[in-house]
């Protein structure tokens, strides 16, 4: 698997756990972590669990939810699933006022990511 500049991908079974390797995001880091979560959905990883935590990510949100839109509708389109965990109650807020919290599948942790995608933890 590719070495990554923005994104942590350990692997569970057939889950891919992927943790932001820094929590303060650059607005032109944004669409490079995007080709990122979008190259793992290309070479054949399907269920992938993105953890927004534990540190609240320090970035441009309206930017960063618009890239995370993107990413998830191209990951659609290749057949594949994305699910936030661990986000705190500022990034969930941030989804909240854009409406977003309906368009994505939150989970409290990667176990429970886990569980969604019928892994053992």
């Amino acid at each position: 698997m590719a070495r990554y500049q923005h994104i942590t991908v350990t692997r569970q079974g057939d889950v891919h756990c992927v943790r932001l390797q820094h929590s303060r995001i650059e607005e032109n880091e944004i669409a490079q972590l995007g080709d990122e979560l979008i190259t793992l959905g290309t070479e054949g990883c399907c269920k992938l669990a993105l953890s927004l935590g534990p540190e609240t990510p320090y970035c441009l949100y309206s930017v960063f939810l618009a890239k995370l839109v993107a990413v998830r509708n191209h990951l659609q389109r290749l057949g594949c699933e994305i699910v936030l965990c661990e986000v705190s109650p500022i990034t969930y807020d941030a989804f909240q006022a854009c409406m977003l919290h309906r368009e994505f599948t939150f989970l409290p942790d990667l176990p429970a990511a886990f569980a969604h995608f019928g892994q053992a933890s």
